[in-house]
């Protein structure tokens, strides 16, 4: 079986890839870290590495020489300073694949985000949406598109990009904890048409769509988007609320103008502020909870992709401490 490394391996999303990889019998995985978790997988080989660091890099990959990379590490949270987005988003990547290409590995595949198509203007977004980034870490992201499809078409490598919407799921550190607290306090507000939805997906779906990718054996690198399901942000509020207070409290909306102003305000704002800095809520943000703002993933299905996770099992792997168990077979998947 493919020998497989996945770089950010303590992350939300790596952590359930490896889940979900271990779960559907992979057997030889190692995950790169930049310090051994406190709770790792019995069956996962922990490397400490750093992704801006090139010449250790290949040291470490013509040692342990791997078959594929799924690289999945990369800057973030809004406070991260903008020169990081492209130190660690940009160069990171770079450094990740060249290291990667000279010790012979035959695939690889990288986790790219929906925020590359900037200004929606149509939905369900197709990979043929315009790609104008509003953002640092957005610009970062197709920057290293740039670099992943360039370099690895130049030496021959397999592989694919997965373009993904708002990730939740066990260890989500952006999402939730932020929601979950100002929903406690009754003070985060539907934003937009109430009935809107946005694409959602969970990280054992981020490796089933990696791994479709995988299995294809594509000899050129393309782009594809990828969901669990669409779910209305008053749902997932409702759902919230009742989970910690028992009851809906909800009352209030703000329209969606409102919200893109405010977010564009709060940007003017903060590269007066703290120029080095990217503001915690942007027009990225907004666009992605505040409007209509659904994936189009046939290209994916065109694949064999179907979603294992849907809303109700996405919010108790999030909610729960216990984590939900991988649907192992077609007879398991959970329907939409």
């Amino acid at each position: 079986m493919t020998k497989i490394l996945v770089t950010g391996a303590t992350g939300c999303s790596a952590k359930g890839i490896l889940h979900y990889l271990l779960s559907h019998g992979y057997t030889d995985l190692s995950g790169l870290v930049r310090k051994i978790p406190e709770d790792p997988f019995t069956d996962v080989e922990y490397i400490v590495g750093d992704i801006t660091n090139k010449d250790a890099l290949t040291k470490l990959f013509k040692e342990s020489q791997f078959e594929s990379v799924w690289h999945l590490a990369g800057a973030v949270h809004p406070h991260t300073k903008k020169e990081l987005f492209h130190k660690i988003n940009v160069e990171g990547t770079q450094n990740v694949l060249e290291a990667a290409i000279e010790s012979g590995v035959k695939s690889f595949l990288f986790t790219s985000s929906i925020a590359v198509y900037g200004k929606i203007e149509e939905t369900p977004i197709s990979e043929e949406h315009r790609i104008k980034p509003l953002g640092n870490y957005a610009q970062s992201k197709v920057e290293a598109e740039n670099i992943v499809k360039t370099l690895s078409e130049d030496v021959g490598i397999k592989g694919g990009i997965v373009r993904l919407p708002v990730v939740l799921g066990k260890d989500d550190r952006h999402f939730y904890p932020i929601v979950g607290k100002l929903v406690n306090a009754n003070i985060f507000p539907i934003m937009g048409n109430p009935n809107h939805n946005f694409s959602i997906i969970h990280p054992y779906d981020i490796g089933r769509a990696l791994e479709s990718i995988l299995n294809t054996n594509m000899s050129k690198i393309e782009s594809f988007n990828a969901i669990s399901c669409d779910i209305s942000l008053k749902e997932l509020i409702i759902d919230i609320e009742m989970h910690l207070k028992g009851k809906n409290r909800f009352k209030y909306y703000v329209p969606y103008p409102i919200v893109y102003f405010g977010a564009w305000l709060l940007e003017m704002l903060t590269h007066i502020v703290t120029p080095r800095k990217d503001p915690v809520f942007n027009r990225e943000y907004a666009q992605l909870i505040g409007k209509e703002c659904t994936m189009n993933m046939d290209k994916l299905k065109g694949l064999g992709y179907t979603p294992l996770m849907n809303q109700e099992k996405i919010f108790q792997d999030m909610i729960y401490p216990d984590p939900v168990p991988v649907p192992l077979s077609k007879l398991e998947t959970i329907p939409n």
